[in-house]
């Protein structure tokens, strides 16, 4: 048992997930948790994370002027993966030491994206809505046997989801920096994507590079029935040029786990029927929220960077 160091958890999943408190409480003493559930960001972040030296944290933002205010910090552990909320370069001044581990989503949001190509090609989320109005529809879809495939971000969730496509004989196009390692896989860059996909599933860390990096000069020479997926981060998506594209084309058809502002109550994409929204449900499965946690949890020990 741990009774020098001071421990926060940010994360709201984590903070009411028993196995993982339970977990957490028995290797350290002193623990915080967001128990009421606050989205904590700003002075309420400082003031939530005042006194602890390890904190495990989720999507909270942490640049200068929030880790200036926390002096005490020496470890942040990340609770899922995505860095882009953190300030890498203010740690590395501050000597603060970051623990995440890679992949350790791929499975959850692979599966979350497999289930959103099906649904953009069969739209069966409408089927409920026509059943309720009096509608029994007989609306024709289309099938993902012999599609043509671009996944954007050939990391371990890409990765995966190429795994789940592999009985649907699709033709798979890759765009990654670095060389993908997949005979079956075609690497290409983003134009020839857009150009040749019936779907393209966002796979892409959000960066300086990334953010806006999909806009109208992509959807300008995309198929006008291309399915556009997104669990991968808000933001890559132009999402203006992306509402004009589907606006103008009633057979395309986006569906987004992510969001560049969270929560999306506000975004007009809502309004269009070929966009379906999820509220960023990628990671929240009951495997892939204990796997995250402890990796997190392992992630505050020094000894597991």
């Amino acid at each position: 048992m741990n009774k020098k160091d001071e421990v926060a958890v940010t994360s709201r999943s984590f903070s009411k997930n028993k196995t993982l408190v339970d977990e957490l409480r028995n290797r350290y003493e002193k623990v915080t948790l967001n128990t009421e559930g606050k989205s904590l960001s700003g002075q309420s972040l400082i003031d939530f994370l005042k006194g602890a030296n390890k904190v495990i944290v989720g999507l909270e933002k942490f640049d200068s002027t929030i880790l200036d205010n926390l002096p005490n910090l020496k470890v942040i552990s990340k609770y899922g993966v995505g860095l882009n909320n953190i300030n890498l370069d203010e740690l590395n001044k501050k000597n603060i030491r970051l623990s995440f581990r890679p992949g350790v989503n791929k499975v959850p949001v692979a599966e979350l994206a497999m289930l959103l190509i099906l649904m953009s090609l069969r739209r069966v989320h409408l089927s409920m809505t026509n059943i309720k109005d009096g509608i029994w529809s007989q609306a024709r879809g289309q099938e993902l046997t012999n599609k043509t495939i671009g996944i954007l971000g050939f990391g371990n969730i890409g990765n995966h989801l190429a795994n789940f496509l592999k009985p649907y004989k699709c033709k798979i196009l890759g765009f990654d920096i670095q060389q993908i390692e997949r005979k079956e896989v075609i690497q290409s860059t983003a134009e020839e994507i857009f150009a040749d996909a019936d779907i393209v599933s966002i796979h892409l860390p959000l960066t300086d590079s990334s953010k806006g990096f999909i806009d109208k000069k992509l959807f300008e020479i995309s198929k006008k029935d291309l399915k556009i997926i997104n669990t991968s981060r808000g933001g890559i998506v132009n999402e203006e040029h992306l509402f004009n594209f589907l606006k103008n084309n009633e057979k395309a058809f986006a569906a987004f786990d992510v969001f560049e502002v969270e929560p999306a109550f506000d975004s007009p994409l809502l309004n269009l029927k070929n966009f379906f929204a999820t509220s960023h449900l990628g990671s929240m499965t009951e495997e892939g929220v204990i796997a995250m946690g402890l990796a997190a949890i392992e992630g505050l020990d020094e000894n597991n960077k």
